[in-house]
C-alpha cells in the first residue's frame, strides 16, 4: 500500500509520498506520484484503478479564467471537466463494474497549486490545507493537524507533510521506503522537492 500527503498554502502545493508496494516485498523507486503536465496524481488502493487514473486518464488543460479564483471556485470545472475524464478512463479500462467509482481506492490531484481529493464514488472534496490517503492516511493526517497553525507553515509546509509521512511508517507496517514528493507552484510549474 502507499501513503500520499497534500499540503498547500496560498504560496504552492506540496504531494508526498513513501514508495511501498503492497507485498513483503520493496521495489527500490516504486513512485506513487505521477506528473501529467501541470498535474500531480496520487492515488491508494486497487492497482489497477491506480495505474489506469494515474497513466490512462487524461487530464484537461487548466483554463486561463480559473488561474485567479480561489480554490472553492475551480469546483464546477473539477466535477464537470476532470471527474468525467477520469470517469472515462475508468469506464473504457475496467469491467463494467466501475461504472460511477473508482472502487475501494480514492485519489488527490494537484494542479496550479491547488488540491482536491477524488473519492471512491467520484466525489469531490477539497483537499487543502492538508489531506492525507492511503493505509498511512489517518497517521498523516494526525501529525498534521496542528501543524498547519504554525508560523512557517505557508512557506515551508512540506517538511511536515515528509515529518508525517515519516510518522506514518513508524506506525503503518505497509508505508515504507524512500519519500519522494513535488511542488506545484500557482503558475503551474512542478518542482521536484
Amino acid at each position: 500500500m502507499t501513503t500520499i500527503i497534500t499540503t498547500s498554502s496560498k504560496n504552492y502545493a506540496t504531494m508526498i509520498a513513501d514508495q511501498g508496494i503492497t507485498s513483503d516485498l520493496m521495489h527500490p523507486d516504486m513512485n506513487k506520484i505521477v506528473k501529467q503536465g501541470t498535474w500531480l496524481i496520487g492515488v491508494c488502493g486497487e492497482d489497477r484503478v491506480c495505474d489506469v487514473v494515474q497513466y490512462a486518464t487524461k487530464f484537461p488543460k487548466v483554463l486561463d479564467s480559473l488561474l485567479n479564483k480561489t480554490t472553492d471556485e475551480w469546483y464546477p470545472w473539477v466535477v464537470t471537466k476532470v471527474v468525467p475524464a477520469i470517469q472515462q478512463a475508468v469506464e473504457e479500462n475496467m469491467h463494467k463494474s466501475y461504472h460511477n467509482s473508482i472502487g475501494d481506492s480514492e485519489a488527490v490531484i494537484i494542479t496550479h497549486g491547488r488540491c482536491f481529493l477524488i473519492g471512491d464514488t467520484l466525489g469531490v472534496t477539497k483537499a487543502e490545507p492538508y489531506w492525507a490517503i492511503g493505509s498511512g492516511g489517518a497517521l498523516g493526517m494526525g501529525a498534521l493537524a496542528s501543524n498547519q497553525y504554525e508560523p512557517d507553515w505557508s512557506n515551508e509546509h512540506e517538511e511536515y507533510a515528509k515529518r508525517a509521512i515519516e510518522v506514518a511508517q513508524l506506525h503503518d507496517p505497509y508505508t515504507r521506503g524512500k519519500i519522494t514528493g513535488y511542488r506545484s507552484l500557482p503558475t503551474g510549474k512542478i518542482l521536484p522537492l
